[in-house]
């Protein structure tokens, strides 16, 4: 198999999460998922692939 698809890859990191959480506990499950949601976003950012205004206007169209 050359890729990976995006379900073989939610598959894993589901069982990822759900090993942390037995290991770890939930409430330290939940900081490591939100940390890694964090750099996710730092990662995208600093790639260039996020763009922070666009994300400004859109919430100020909202408001």
């Amino acid at each position: 198999m050359d890729t990976w698809t995006n379900k073989q890859w939610g598959a894993v990191i589901g069982a990822v999460v759900l090993l942390v959480i037995t290991w770890l506990g939930v409430g330290a499950a939940a900081l490591v998922v939100l940390g890694g949601v964090a750099g996710y976003f730092v990662g995208s950012f600093l790639d260039g692939e996020l763009d922070l205004s666009d994300i400004q206007r859109r919430a100020q169209r909202r408001g």
